[in-house]
This record gives C-alpha cells, structure tokens and sequence, in this order.
C-alpha cells in the first residue's frame, strides 16, 4: 500500500541531502510502518535548513520538489497562483502511478489547498485522507482557510478529515485526532526524567516556537516585567527563531530576569530545555494543536497557554493555566499563581506527564489503523 504526502512542509538540501521540518519528517518516518512506498511531495527551500530540521530514515520514502510560494510582498503571494500549473503537473505524475487501494494525505490548511483540495475532489484514483492542522474553529481565518474548511465539511472531496479536537455538530467524516510528537521510547525517557523535577526551589520558564506577535513572545516579555517577584524566576528560554528575535533581545536586556534566546535547536538540545523547565509559555493568538506542549508535558512542564482551538480539551485546569483573555496582565496573574501555589503545581505536573501517552506515534498509528485505513 503506498501512500503520496502532499504538503507545504519546507525542505531543503543539507550537505547533499535533503532534510524538512523536523516534526513533520519525523511524523513521516512512522508511518513507514504502515506504507511500503511513500512519496512527498512539498516545497523545496534554497536556503539554509534550520538545525530543527530532520532527515529522511528509510529508503522507502521518496521526496518530489514543488516551487515554493507565499510571502510578504505582491509578487510572493501571487506566486500561490503563478506556481500552480507547474505545482500540479507535479502532483498530476505522481499520483498516476497510484492505484485504487492506495492512501493520498493532504496537508491543510494552506494557500496551495486552495487549488489541491478541488483537484483532488475530482481527479484522483486513490484513497483521501485530509489532515487538518489549524485551528479548525478559528474566529477570523483568512479567506483561503474558510475556503478549505468550507469545501472540506461539506466533503465535497468524499473522504476523512483529522482534525485537533471535538466540536459540537461535528459531521461523522471529520475525526478527532491526537497530533503525534514522540515515540515510547522518548516518553518513557520524558516520565523518567520528570521525577527529579524539583519544585521547592526557583523555577525555570521556556517558550518553544517562532518568535513573533502571534506566538505571543511580545505578551511574555511584557508579563516578566510584572511579574511580583522576579527572583523566584531562576531562567526564561526562547527555544526558536524569527525575523524580529533581535527586537526581542534588545527588549529582553531591560527585564531583571536571566533570558535566553536560542535560535533554532535540535531535538536533543530541545530536551533538555524540557527536562530543566517547569512551566512552559504559550500565549499564542490562535493555535491547532501545538505539539511542543504534549513535548513538554512529558516532561512535567505545566502550560500556561492560550485557550484556543481545541487546547482545552486536551489540557484542562487540571493539567494547564489557560488565558480566558490573551493579554499581559492575565499571562502575568497565571504566573504569579503558579509559583505561589507549588504543590498544586506539582500536581498539575503529575498530570501533564500521566495523559502525555495519548499523543506517541504508536497511538497516533493505531488510531490510523482503526479510524482512517479501514
């Protein structure tokens, strides 16, 4: 049984070979256990990979380059159009040499849905299986989202729909799914390294993801400077990058706390942020379903995240402090809670590290198995 990807996943060449986005590869490499041939197809990058990225694992999965699209200016966000003849010629030749019995997944949302998702509606031989990783129940999505998710719950292209959480009204083709991040053997590394978590003494905070607005990294800084008593704050690290991270620097240098920013990090490097962390920050203004909050969790970082999407419904208050209200002041009064109220804290610890199993790839695959390949 083969399966062709088709996503925006960025790749790029690395000494000779080609490496992607590290969560997605490693997603990817799993589900070789399920597939005989895999091949993905996504865009290529020019420049250099971040050390997140991953490589390939197996001989069974094959890369197809497409152009890359979108940007900031006119000419890159027309290029979503100006690429999509040769985008889907592309797509076109791949999926001939799929037969009836075999599996398509399309990664949504993206601009390039726009056209993928009406081309796979109609011209296609295989199996469709649609992974939607955004917030599916977004207030104000981008007109290209609406789209997607519009034609998607109207099935409209006959086939499942993953997506990150429960909502009410939900149609029977649009599944509830679990985002994987680790395998059991990372997990059972992750709870090991969570009994030495000591609570007691000062407590350390990271932020794991791109550092921009929308992520929230502006709402932390400001939060640090309010924080009613800085010195139980032993480090806060930025584990990740983005084009404002020297703004943030420069910002960061009048706050009386230790900060780190770290730039693009490996999985190893990753870990151990998670194994010294308490308290993991994510004040984003719209999520799916982050990864890198199961992650952490597995390693007795509480959240203190934004309640959107379907975050809840994985992490409530007993394993999370959710923002109601995403600014500042509310950040800061969940932060200050959780270092005046350590045993609680620990608890909610205990509990992060517990309900962490629902999201290795073993779950993630056997769900596949019984919901989706059936």
């Amino acid at each position: 049984m083969k399966l062709v990807i088709i996503s925006h996943t960025p790749h790029y060449k690395k000494n000779g070979v080609i490496v992607g986005w590290g969560s997605t590869i490693a997603e990817v490499n799993h589900l070789t256990k399920l597939f005989s041939e895999i091949y993905h197809i996504a865009p290529l990058h020019n420049e250099a990979a971040p050390d997140s990225s991953l490589a390939y694992e197996s001989e069974k999965i094959k890369f197809i380059p497409i152009s890359t699209y979108g940007g900031v200016n006119l000419k890159d966000k027309l290029s979503v159009l100006t690429t999509a003849p040769g985008n889907l010629k592309t797509i076109s030749s791949v999926l001939k040499k799929s037969g009836s019995n075999d599996w398509i997944q399309f990664r949504a949302p993206t601009a390039m849905g726009m056209y993928v998702i009406p081309y796979l509606s109609f011209f296609r031989k295989s199996k469709l299986w649609v992974k939607y990783a955004g917030n599916w129940n977004m207030d104000n999505p981008p007109l290209s989202y609406k789209f997607q998710k519009w034609w998607l719950e109207n099935n409209f292209q006959n086939s499942k729909v993953t997506i990150n959480g429960y909502w009410e009204g939900q149609k029977s083709h649009i599944i509830n799914f679990q985002n994987p991040c680790m395998d059991s053997e990372e997990l059972l590394k992750a709870k090991e390294k969570s009994k030495n978590k000591n609570f007691d003494g000062k407590l350390s905070i990271c932020f794991v993801g791109a550092l921009s607005k929308n992520k929230g990294v502006d709402l932390i800084l400001e939060s640090l400077v309010k924080i009613k008593d800085s010195s139980e704050i032993d480090k806060v690290v930025f584990a990740g990058d983005g084009i404002e991270r020297s703004k943030y620097e420069k910002l960061s240098e009048k706050i009386n706390v230790e900060i780190e920013f770290t730039g693009f990090i490996n999985r190893k490097e990753l870990e151990l942020i998670y194994e010294k962390s308490h308290i993991i920050v994510l004040p984003s203004e719209s999520e799916g379903f982050p990864k890198v909050i199961a992650e952490a969790a597995a390693y007795g970082c509480v959240p203190v995240v934004s309640d959107v999407s379907s975050i809840s419904q994985y992490f409530d208050e007993t394993k999370a402090y959710l923002l109601k209200n995403i600014n500042s002041s509310e950040l800061t009064d969940k932060i200050n809670h959780a270092f005046s109220n350590r045993s609680k804290l620990k608890i909610m610890s205990e509990n992060c590290v517990r309900d962490s199993e629902k999201f290795t790839y073993e779950h993630y695959l056997k769900s596949l198995s019984d919901k989706i390949l059936i």
